[in-house]
């Protein structure tokens, strides 16, 4: 498990009174957000994300959290091994912010680089919940064959999760995980050769209790 330190973020500016594109391309809804948000803490555990090969950014309109993996790599046929056909990173962001407030996760975007022949099928599934809140939101992205070269998938959640109310802080757990079948044909789901990583793009949205 990696820890990686706290960052403190610089201030919001008044939220956009209509839905706008991010950056990166993700929708992201009509929100008030808190004047200020801190990462607290990171912890990042699996297969998915050795140490030093993962990192989480929180964009400056609070409203999009980017993680990425520069050593994300699904591998089957001749020669790979069972930890080779799946892989899966365990990330629990941990967010100080204004009294009174809650997120939720509403959509994300996943890319990366897939070679997948006919008769084999890839598929990442990320999955969302809160401590101490019930529930989870759940996307899962398919990758049928065949297809080569870099890929964009966008999901929304069935169910959306909100944080708890109450306090300052929420602990948010993602866990990310891609596997190929069958295991004997040659297949990869794998970074972006010319990125160099594997991202996970999560459009947030706040609300006040």
């Amino acid at each position: 498990m990696k820890l990686l330190s706290a960052l403190s973020l610089v201030p919001l500016v008044a939220a956009a009174p209509a839905a706008e594109v991010s950056p990166r391309g993700l929708e992201v809804p009509n929100s008030v957000v808190p004047s200020s948000v801190r990462v607290r803490g990171i912890s990042l555990l699996g297969s998915g994300c050795p140490a030093g090969s993962a990192d989480v950014q929180i964009d400056a309109t609070k409203t999009l959290i980017e993680v990425t993996f520069s050593e994300y790599i699904v591998e089957t046929g001749p020669g790979t091994r069972a930890a080779d056909w799946r892989k899966n990173c365990k990330l629990t962001l941990n967010l100080e912010f204004d009294e009174g407030f809650q997120f939720a996760t509403l959509a994300t975007d996943m890319s990366g680089f897939a070679q997948i022949p006919t008769g084999s099928r890839g598929i990442c599934t990320n999955t969302f919940d809160f401590t101490g809140a019930t529930g989870s939101s759940q996307y899962a992205l398919a990758l049928p064959g065949p297809r080569e070269g870099p890929f964009t998938l966008h999901a929304d959640p069935d169910v959306v999760s909100w944080s708890p109310c109450g306090g300052t802080t929420a602990i948010m757990n993602m866990n990310t995980q891609c596997n190929i079948s069958p295991t004997q044909n040659p297949a990869l789901i794998a970074v972006d050769r010319i990125s160099g990583k594997v991202t996970v793009n999560i459009s947030v949205q706040w609300q006040k209790c």
